[in-house]
């Protein structure tokens, strides 16, 4: 038996969905706006299905708040089936995508292979983290943006892990170049700022840009 909450403004689809994963002997919590609850009760869970297409915030917003602080799999259950919806959704953290009208064998076939999926023993070290449109593979040493894997040189993408794991702290030049460069490199500490001109030139084709400037201090990832 596993714990799921089901989140959607139709009060239609939430009884059908309940109904047919209590049958499952699941703990069904079902709600229509999930903005007043704490990260502490999302975690009690094992499964969240999310709809896009709500009054309050939209499904989108509220995936990737979550998904950098909860490891749960976020199914997406929403009428929204154009491509580009089905892949901002994956790209945003979603684990999968399910259209309405749904077949109600396909939902728990779904769910039941991801809850078999989570029951799996765990990596000790959390090897991939997602702020926004941004995906940080820690182990494969890459960055993917909107579903697209962006080319940085080891360096560059040294600079990307070291302020994205530590959002919200600026760094300054010094400490970037001590952090991502050896003891007997030779390069100069002002190679930092050209590296992140050329990080900022790549991540503004996808129009995002997390790497702001403190001007006088250093940089920051937001």
């Amino acid at each position: 038996m596993a714990k799921i909450l089901a989140v959607d403004d139709d009060a239609a689809i939430l009884r059908l969905v309940k109904k047919m994963l209590e049958l499952k002997k699941h703990d069904v919590s079902t709600l229509q706006t999930i903005k007043d609850m704490k990260i502490e009760e999302l975690n009690k869970y094992h499964l969240i299905l999310l709809d896009i297409m709500m009054p309050d915030e939209d499904g989108f917003n509220i995936c990737q708040k979550l998904r950098s602080l909860i490891d749960i799999p976020i199914i997406f259950m929403t009428a929204k089936s154009d491509e580009a919806s089905i892949i901002k959704g994956l790209s945003i953290g979603g684990d999968d995508y399910i259209v309405k009208p749904f077949s109600i064998h396909e939902v728990n076939a779904r769910i039941e292979a991801y809850l078999r999926r989570e029951a799996r023993p765990k990596r000790r070290t959390k090897n991939v983290m997602i702020n926004g449109d941004i995906l940080i593979d820690l182990e494969a040493k890459k960055v993917v943006i909107q579903g697209d894997e962006v080319s940085f040189t080891k360096t560059q993408y040294k600079i990307c892990e070291l302020l994205a794991l530590h959002k919200g702290k600026i760094f300054s030049k010094e400490q970037i170049y001590e952090a991502v460069y050896s003891i007997e490199s030779n390069s100069q500490i002002s190679t930092i700022i050209e590296h992140i001109r050329v990080i900022r030139k790549k991540m503004a084709q996808f129009n995002v840009n997390p790497i702001h400037t403190v001007w006088g201090v250093g940089y920051i990832w937001e």
